[in-house]
């Protein structure tokens, strides 16, 4: 094999496929990267078995072949690089890395080693418009639960003109105690039945980072791939893909859980809410993690609380609120996670008492839901 390429490319192509990349005592080959050239050009795969990434670097290929070296190794050195021309070679027994005038022997392992990385059989096909696809990610995927008690809940559910959101995507996330939920516009799609799924949150994590980080300056990509079948899925956008498998299991049917009709509605400033949330914080209890907010619709305030053995504080919010005077505890992590992901400046709040979950939309938006269950008193 003999490859060259620009520095700024395979370092761009490394830090896309390493990152999933890591130590496994059992399977050490799992740290390396599978160079190989094909076409015009060099593709580098990671895996962890659970999910793959692979990216392909333009360059100009003098000889065939493939290799793998440790990922790290190899991205932490090509990133001390120059910017400027590299040249890969494998010389039978080594990766050699030629750039600068300097040469650097690399020493991994047969590509025959490497894991296959499978290919995905025909399934449905839809397409959605990157940067929308990523803030919805962020939108939902810090909800999800990280217990291992149940797996369903673990990833992001996806309902494909679920809900009877023709040409949308419905995407939801919940660890029991909070929910996020937000409605995407399908660019092109399968047209027909809802069709559902369940992308474990690493994977969903994983293609959020894809979009923020790939740059390509051929022309970026407007449009992200996805495709799946009942166990995969694959996403392409531009020169990357990944593949994860999905989780096996249903998805709650959550929307039971969402009150319809609330008593009282306030519209406030969201970095308000923020600093009163991290002001009451310091004198939560520990392990409760709660904070009292009261609703006072007759004075257009709301007053957030908190109270222990060390001390006592109480916040005054200027607030639009419609309907009672209302009263409610949370665990301030989940409302604060859930505002963090909301890039507008006001927030509207809805409940019906202390005992029903809290409904959190950021502005006027019709497309986004954020749900915190209440502490019981």
């Amino acid at each position: 094999m003999h490859f060259a390429c620009t520095q700024e490319n395979l370092l761009q192509g490394l830090s896309l496929v390493s990152h999933i990349s890591g130590k496994n005592a059992n399977l050490p080959i799992l740290g390396n990267v599978l160079l190989k050239t094909e076409g015009g050009g060099l593709k580098l795969s990671c895996t962890n078995l659970e999910m793959a990434v692979s990216v392909m670097v333009r360059g100009r290929v003098e000889t065939q072949g493939e290799y793998t070296v440790p990922a790290k190794l190899l991205q932490d050195y090509i990133g001390l690089l120059p910017a400027g021309k590299v040249e890969l070679v494998f010389n039978g027994e080594a990766l050699e890395v030629r750039a600068d005038g300097s040469t650097t022997t690399v020493r991994g392992m047969p590509s025959s080693e490497f894991p296959l990385i499978p290919r995905l059989a025909s399934g449905k096909s839809y397409k959605f418009k990157s940067e929308v696809l990523r803030q919805a990610i962020g939108q939902v995927a810090f909800a999800v639960s990280g217990s291992e008690s149940r797996p369903e809940l673990s990833g992001v559910a996806c309902f494909f003109h679920g809900y009877g959101q023709t040409d949308k995507t419905v995407f939801a996330a919940t660890d029991s105690y909070r929910l996020s939920e937000r409605i995407v516009v399908l660019e092109a799609g399968a047209p027909g039945e809802e069709v559902k799924c369940i992308v474990p949150a690493r994977a969903m994590n994983e293609i959020s980072r894809i979009l923020s980080a790939y740059k390509d300056e051929m022309g970026m990509p407007e449009a992200v791939e996805w495709s799946m079948t009942d166990s995969q899925l694959a996403i392409n956008y531009g020169n990357v893909e990944l593949i994860s498998r999905l989780i096996e299991g249903s998805f709650p049917d959550y929307r039971q859980i969402i009150p319809s009709n609330f008593k009282t509605s306030c519209v406030l400033s969201r970095s308000e809410l923020q600093k009163a949330i991290r002001a009451a914080s310091l004198f939560s209890r520990q392990g409760l993690f709660d904070i009292h907010l009261t609703f006072k619709p007759g004075e257009g305030v709301i007053v957030s609380s908190s109270d222990t053995g060390t001390g006592a504080h109480s916040t005054t919010l200027k607030a639009d609120i419609q309907g009672d005077e209302n009263h409610v505890t949370l665990n301030f992590r989940y409302l604060a996670d859930g505002l963090a992901t909301m890039s507008v400046d006001k927030v509207t709040m809805k409940l019906i008492d202390g005992m029903n979950p809290v409904l959190v939309i950021p502005g006027e938006q019709e497309d986004a839901r954020y749900i915190v269950m209440p502490i019981r008193q």
